[in-house]
């Protein structure tokens, strides 16, 4: 099966500091968690807060799709992470 995204559905966690959305492989249910810190690269997190961390993610959805495809392909797994770990700090985007 293929991965899609077909809800945009989105929310941010302040206590993991991630933003949650989900992909599908067929039936199965794929849990992405995107590292607030690779919005951050200017260390502004502390102003940024929800609001500014979902406009981010949205300014950026498309590339964030791409990432997250490609790094679950590569573990097949029910939750991805993406943190600077799994994609590298060159891949960080700026807010």
């Amino acid at each position: 099966m293929t991965l899609c995204f077909a809800n945009r559905t989105r929310s941010y966690d302040e206590r993991r500091g991630v933003i949650r959305f989900v992909g599908h492989d067929g039936l199965k249910q794929i849990v992405f968690l995107l590292s607030v810190g690779l919005l951050d690269q200017d260390g502004k997190g502390a102003s940024l807060r929800e609001e500014g961390y979902l406009v981010a993610f949205d300014r950026y959805h498309a590339r964030i799709l791409e990432i997250a495809g490609t790094l679950y392909q590569k573990s097949k797994r029910s939750l991805v992470e993406l943190d600077a770990n799994a994609v590298g700090s060159s891949l960080r985007f700026a807010t």
